[in-house]
């Protein structure tokens, strides 16, 4: 089996301190002076790459708020989180910036203040993939449920699983239960060296070169799993019912979960197809070690 290439797809350069940003606000009256501070704090672009290399990642995505940083290292795929006071999303592979629909600071508004409908349908045209940030944090998802039609992913897992992790999971589960086609995500959520880890988690391609792309491709087609970092137990269901473990361990277990079922396997082999029988819907794997995730495969649609 080929390595798999490892991708960071939700990280922060101090770009995100920015005009339409609220990053670095934590007090009312010495606001300004954090904003500086988190700033010298926060990284460059070429900063990221490096702790990336470092921490075995082959590309990153840089998703700074409300604002695209343009680079042409190809190491980077230049992407934007976008989103003010309902939640927050995650265009990757957009050339220009989109506009929140709400500024942060008094007088401070965007030019062209956009719906998440706007902006979700001005990233496509620019060839983006759209992915739903962190649900269930303190800046949730506010535009509703239907507003999920408009998404390719929605993020799983952000930085340290936690029950707001396991909140949106179940969300994932619910709505591929519920008919909807939509892939799942993991990002580290990236901001400063000190308190956030870029490896982790990550997602992952198999049999994929580590170029744009062959990257964006199979991201589009849903052809990645969620990992914790790159030395983790890693799973891959293919069209054919087939997966592979990169790294596997002793304790592992893998689930592998369909619309109304769900079966547990203590031992798995490194390589083998999924035989469950009277499966529905779609079919998807989960590998777990003592209660706390290792990796997510991405649905077989059937």
């Amino acid at each position: 089996m080929s390595k798999p290439v490892y991708f960071q797809m939700h990280c922060h350069s101090r770009n995100s301190v920015n005009r339409l940003s609220g990053e670095g606000v934590f007090h009312r009256h010495i606001w300004p002076l954090e904003r500086v501070i988190v700033r010298r704090l926060m990284n460059t672009t070429d900063k990221l790459i490096k702790l990336a290399s470092y921490s075995g990642v082959d590309l990153i995505a840089i998703t700074d708020h409300n604002t695209v940083t343009q680079s042409k290292n190809e190491r980077i795929i230049q992407g934007e989180e976008w989103g003010q006071r309902k939640g927050h999303a995650n265009f990757i592979n957009i050339m220009e910036s989109i506009d929140p629909e709400a500024g942060f600071f008094r007088n401070k508004n965007p030019e062209h203040p956009k719906s998440f409908t706007e902006a979700a349908n001005d990233a496509r045209q620019q060839g983006g993939f759209v992915s739903i940030n962190h649900p269930f944090k303190s800046d949730k998802w506010l535009w509703g449920r239907e507003s999920l039609n408009l998404a390719d992913a929605i993020e799983i897992w952000n930085g340290t699983w936690n029950e707001e992790n396991e909140k949106a999971l179940n969300l994932w589960q619910d709505l591929l239960a519920s008919g909807m086609r939509i892939f799942a995500t993991g990002g580290s959520d990236f901001h400063v060296k000190f308190r956030d880890k870029i490896y982790s988690p990550l997602v992952a391609f198999e049999n994929v070169n580590s170029s744009k792309e062959s990257i964006l491709s199979s991201l589009s087609k849903g052809r990645f799993s969620v990992v914790k970092d790159p030395m983790s137990p890693l799973v891959f269901l293919r069209e054919d019912m087939s997966y592979a473990i990169f790294n596997p361990n002793e304790k592992m277990e893998m689930i592998t979960i369909s619309r109304d079922q769900r079966w547990i396997n203590r031992s798995p082999p490194p390589t083998g197809y999924v035989k469950e029988k009277n499966l529905e819907g779609f079919v998807r794997v989960e590998l777990w070690d003592s209660g706390s995730p290792l990796s997510f495969s991405n649905p077989v649609f059937l």
